[in-house]
């Protein structure tokens, strides 16, 4: 077993992500400490802020933070150019983040460009699709493109359109795992909330869960009180 392999079998622990989705920096600052003080990771969505101020939202990290700037082709709200949406990326990367969150789609040159410079930052390779969930083996095609390029995490989501398509994204996560990636996958949508709670059950990384209904990142988050409810039953 390599140290990869390693590291994923002692990755057991179920892992809450709480995105945050404000527009005000001082509200998402509040609900990122929030977050932070109840034992859970955070997800800041970049692509959300108004006006982005950096500084005054990563001066100093009590929990773990995601840092994603999400194009509207994979779900986000970034309007702005390609190069600036990029250059709040590195901005997060220069104060540290734990975690960046790079689109597959992203040109591959800049994601190496950033991979060569990440320090401690971990990189989180991802893809989505809003429209559905591709069959077999086209979702094989993906994840073998993510094994080959630069990403210590690989997130794969698909809106779920048939209570078997849940099946097909989540068979990726041993495959993953057995190829030494950690990997974060599970379907979106009404149909797909039951595959959110399983997920980590079966090796995925982590699951998002908003406090509230308002504060959903994606069609079919579950709130935090929702999932822990679930996971005690299952318990």
């Amino acid at each position: 077993m390599d140290d990869n392999e390693k590291r994923i079998t002692k990755n057991e622990k179920r892992i809450i992500c709480v995105p945050v989705v404000e527009a005000d920096v001082r509200r998402a600052r509040n609900l990122y400490l929030r977050s932070a003080r109840r034992g859970f990771w955070t997800e800041l969505r970049l692509d959300y802020l108004e006006q982005p101020d950096l500084q005054r939202l990563l001066r100093d990290r009590p929990g773990q933070v995601i840092a994603t700037n999400r194009l509207q082709s994979e779900g986000g709200r970034w309007r702005g150019s390609e190069p600036a949406r990029r250059a709040l990326l590195e901005e997060a990367l220069g104060y540290g983040v734990d975690f960046l969150d790079l689109e597959l789609a992203t040109d591959p040159a800049w994601r190496r460009e950033v991979w060569s410079r990440r320090g401690s930052t971990r990189i989180i390779l991802s893809w989505h699709d809003f429209s559905g969930t591709p069959d077999a083996s086209r979702l094989e095609e993906v994840l073998q493109e993510m094994l080959a390029a630069e990403g210590e995490i690989l997130k794969i989501v698909t809106q779920a359109r048939l209570p078997s398509d849940n099946l097909r994204v989540l068979s990726l996560i041993p495959q993953a795992r057995a190829a030494g990636k950690e990997i974060i996958a599970f379907c979106m949508g009404p149909l797909g909330k039951w595959s959110r709670v399983v997920a980590p059950y079966l090796g995925s990384f982590l699951t998002f869960a908003p406090f509230s209904k308002k504060g959903a990142s994606a069609p079919g988050q579950m709130t935090v009180n929702e999932i822990r409810r679930l996971w005690k039953m299952l318990k």
